[in-house]
């Protein structure tokens, strides 16, 4: 088999791996954080494309994180028990609305970078529900959900960011944001660690994160070569699934 075929199938494989593991059922606090992931993915694969990085797999990416955001919308709305959630949920599809027409629409650099800037606002809306869930339902459990969840929307915009720069899309904003996103996830990544909760699984799920995240590390400070965009694609992949069965084994732990 040819390597380019060989690293098509790679891409497809952890793109199939990552939606199975969307597909376990999560807990409220669990899918309100996912929303957040979701977001920055759709434009992580929107970018891709652009950039013919793994296309096939990219555009899966692209048609499932669409239809979990609104799966997940409707799942949230079900059971809101209060006014105060039902008003944050409506703040988030409102905000979600732009992005999700917008990812469906042609590709191009601009439309890249104007469907990264509608990030924001449904990133500030589902951080929102996320803290009013973890509110209603202050446990070590969730509040380490809401932790394990943020890594999977930060390592969804890493990958965002580095391909939009990869693609040319040149903005003082994008570069701080890459920046940003890798200095905190550095950061919760070491205080997962620290969790007197973890059980040997989660660590041994995190001692493999981790050196995914040290491969990531060095083909982001590689940038400039063309190469390395795939080596970010499929390091980010594996580091969402991890991050997303780490989220499970939590959720799991508080029942």
């Amino acid at each position: 088999m040819r390597a380019a075929s060989w690293r098509s199938l790679a891409g497809l494989v952890a793109g199939l791996c990552a939606t199975l593991v969307m597909a376990a059922d999560p807990g409220p606090v669990g899918r309100a954080g996912q929303q957040r992931m979701l977001a920055q993915r759709v434009v992580k694969a929107y970018s891709q494309i652009g950039l013919n990085v793994l296309p096939t797999a990219a555009m899966n990416q692209l048609t499932n994180a669409l239809a979990s955001f609104d799966a997940n919308l409707k799942a949230l709305d079900d059971s809101a028990s209060s006014d105060d959630l039902k008003r944050v949920l409506s703040e988030l599809a409102l905000a979600w609305q732009p992005l999700k027409q917008g990812a469906m629409s042609p590709v191009s650099q601009d439309r890249a970078l104007a469907l990264s800037r509608q990030t924001d606002a449904v990133d500030l809306a589902a951080k929102r529900l996320v803290q009013q869930m973890q509110d209603r339902a202050d446990t070590p459990a969730n509040r380490l959900v809401s932790l394990a969840s943020r890594q999977s929307a930060l390592c969804q915009k890493i990958a965002k960011a580095f391909m939009l720069m990869s693609w040319g899309v040149e903005s003082a904003s994008v570069r701080e944001e890459l920046d940003a996103a890798v200095n905190e996830f550095s950061g919760g990544l070491e205080q997962l660690k620290t969790q007197r909760e973890n059980t040997a699984d989660i660590r041994r799920e995190l001692d493999e994160m981790a050196l995914q995240w040290e491969w990531l590390q060095t083909a982001i400070a590689a940038e400039g070569a063309t190469s390395y965009r795939l080596i970010v694609a499929e390091a980010t992949e594996s580091i969402l699934e991890s991050t997303l069965r780490i989220t499970r084994m939590y959720e799991q732990s508080g029942n």
